[in-house]
């Protein structure tokens, strides 16, 4: 795991200086080392992480043997030493898979993408062609950002979007489409950033820059068309079979290995596992709340104990906020998902004791395990009842008793709004309805804040994941949906800078793009089956999770902003919201409506005022910083 960055110009020369700039930027994600390498046309950087081969002979930037190919690279093979046989005739200089890697290319070129098993992001400079060839892993879980300008004829990439800032013909401009979006997802959908000029690539996808242009190609689809229909049982054997061998692959490590625990299925299954195969003990480490509808800690010590890890847990309240800044200057990209804090110190604790965490990413996208698969569900079956009796329930739902806070001391009120939230998603289209329970704000609501430019047809995004799906049924469609959307652009940016903020490297066996392949093979009806989620994956690890664990239900890994924002946050949030009103951008009375409404229990906003209140960070951080901090 490392940080990469560089410059490709056919018109001047690139400054070693400016690798040096972009590598002090990266230093969180890779500590260990540093290295430049400067040709005629070209500049690459590299910061290490030392995962593998901590010697000397794993620094980059790294060259094949007659010095023609230069790689920069991010990430874990996790399949290199198998894949280290086809290049055998090779001569070595190192363990590590960043020299299978190079090698792989050699022989094969841009096919080599399709050997690997592994998250990555890397840069490969071919000095005979004067042409950079980079790539992105199939889900996205390692970040690739970058600039084109065609009137310098200059290409500037990396990591993070502070490293290619370091170029100051970059400017640090807002992308208002894109913060639109943002507002409706809660994330910017890629391969936008939120900033005017910056781009990134797609997962899966590689490019070419060259003297002719930037060309780009998509190497990884999934597809849930080539199903198969053995027993159940015997599924459920095949995907524990191959849950052990990506398991198995994610423990090769040189340096100490722990896993993310928070008691749910995902986490559990994953810890059980590791502890199966792996030869040493594992170490765990949790995150709490104090409200006990967000605290999950009892859950995780259940596993803990089970499977007698050595267990670290920290608990979160309000006061942690204060770290808000920090954490917006390490994702860098507008992102509102709140969880993004627990994430950040999760990762904390855990990186006093390890370099390498598992996790359980992954679990509900593969395995229909979200809530709103049951509401869409239900929503596409309440679609047949007639209209007249959708809309006299509505207005019976609208004139429901609000009789001295009653609908606040009790859930009577939280359940009122989401029944007309429910009935809302009947009455829009298949689009329309599954944006109902995943977007933040829709139609009045973000036009309600909103003075900025629509240049874009609304959820758009949405609706081209749902035209790239190949799924036979409407649960398949919506996990591919997931798969790629929300899994890239929200989960796994959470996981990747929360936990390189404090140098960690994060794997996920559910990610293994080979694994995906597999379970998207399983019919919808075993991952959803009589209304219960994961069923087919908590029937192949029944023995091995506690019955609390089995039993229970999904409950996120969230944090209580509906109830800090109307409490102890109140006054924080209402100062951050004042100061977005006064951007062009905001309608400043649509801001205060829907604070106030939030206050009155008309609606529970708390999600949306986080991705204000953050959003508002952002600009006073990368668009309208204190002069001179920006490029620090």
């Amino acid at each position: 795991m490392c940080g990469i960055a560089g410059k490709v110009s056919y018109s001047e020369q690139p400054s070693g200086e400016l690798g040096e700039r972009m590598a002090d930027c990266l230093t969180h994600r890779g500590p260990d080392a540093e290295g430049i390498y400067v040709s005629d046309s070209a500049m690459l950087a590299h910061r290490r992480l030392s995962i593998l081969d901590l010697s000397s002979a794993g620094r980059q930037p790294m060259s094949n043997a007659d010095g023609t190919l230069h790689i920069v690279f991010n990430g874990e093979i996790y399949n290199y030493r198998e894949l280290r046989e086809r290049v055998s005739d090779r001569t070595f200089r190192s363990e590590t898979d960043t020299e299978v890697l190079l090698y792989l290319y050699e022989k094969y070129g841009p096919d080599c993408l399709s050997l690997l098993r592994g998250m990555f992001a890397f840069a490969i400079w071919d000095e005979r062609r004067e042409r950079l060839f980079l790539a992105r892993d199939p889900v996205g879980q390692k970040p690739l950002f970058y600039h084109r300008d065609p009137k310098t004829d200059t290409f500037v990439f990396g990591s993070t979007v502070m490293a290619i800032l370091q170029d100051e013909a970059v400017k640090a401009d807002p992308d208002y489409s894109a913060i639109r979006s943002y507002l409706t997802y809660q994330y910017v959908p890629n391969p936008a950033t939120g900033f005017k000029g910056i781009r990134q690539l797609r997962p899966g996808e590689y490019a070419i820059v060259g003297k002719n242009g930037l060309s780009k190609q998509t190497y990884w689809q999934l597809s849930f068309a080539d199903q198969f229909h053995p027993k159940p049982r015997r599924i459920a054997d095949l995907l524990r079979e191959q849950l052990r061998e990506a398991t198995r692959l994610r423990l090769r490590s040189d340096v100490p290995l722990g896993v993310f625990l928070s008691g749910g299925i995902d986490s559990s299954v994953v810890t059980a596992v590791a502890s199966e195969v792996s030869d040493e003990a594992v170490s765990t480490y949790s995150i709490g709340f104090e409200e006990d509808a967000y605290n999950e800690q009892e859950f995780a010590r259940t596993v803990s104990q089970r499977y007698g890890t050595d267990h670290h847990e920290l608990t979160v309240t309000s006061g942690f906020i204060d770290i808000l800044p920090k954490l917006v200057r390490h994702y860098e990209v507008p992102f509102g998902d709140p969880s993004m804090l627990p994430t950040y110190y999760v990762s904390q604790i855990a990186s006093d004791y390890t370099t390498v965490a598992l996790t359980g990413d992954g679990g509900d996208e593969n395995f229909a395990g979200y809530d709103r698969y049951t509401w869409d569900r239900l929503a596409t079956a309440t679609k047949r009842t007639p209209a007249v009796v959708r809309t006299a329930t509505d207005r019976a739902l609208e004139l429901a008793p609000k009789v001295n806070g009653f609908e606040k001391s009790s859930e009577y009120g939280r359940a009122v709004r989401d029944a007309r939230r429910f009935l809302d998603a009947t009455e829009r289209d298949r689009i329309g309805q599954y944006a109902t329970f995943v977007c933040h704000a829709l139609n009045d609501e973000l036009d309600a804040i909103w003075n900025g430019p629509a240049e874009k047809a609304e959820l758009a995004e949405l609706r081209t994941a749902f035209e790239a799906s190949d799924g036979a049924t409407r649960l398949d469609q919506l996990m591919h949906v997931d798969i790629t959307t929300y899994l890239p652009d929200d989960l796994l940016v959470k996981v990747d800078r929360a936990s390189m903020a404090h140098s960690m490297e994060v794997r996920s066996p559910f990610l293994d793009h080979r694994f995906i392949e597999f379970v998207a093979r399983i019919p919808a009806h075993l991952k959803w089956r009589w209304g219960e989620k994961k069923w087919l994956l908590k029937r192949a690890f029944e023995d091995l999770l506690p019955d609390e664990i089995y039993n229970r239900s999904k409950q996120g890994f969230g944090i209580p902003v509906n109830e800090w924002f109307r409490g102890e946050l109140r006054d924080w949030a209402a100062e951050r919201l004042q100061r977005l009103g006064d951007r062009p951008a905001f309608d400043r009375g649509g801001l205060q409506s829907t604070f106030c409404d939030h206050q009155k229990y008309r609606t529970d906003a708390g999600y949306r005022i986080w991705d204000l209140v953050t959003l508002e960070t952002w600009f006073e951080e990368f668009i309208d910083p204190p002069a001179g901090e920006l490029r620090r």
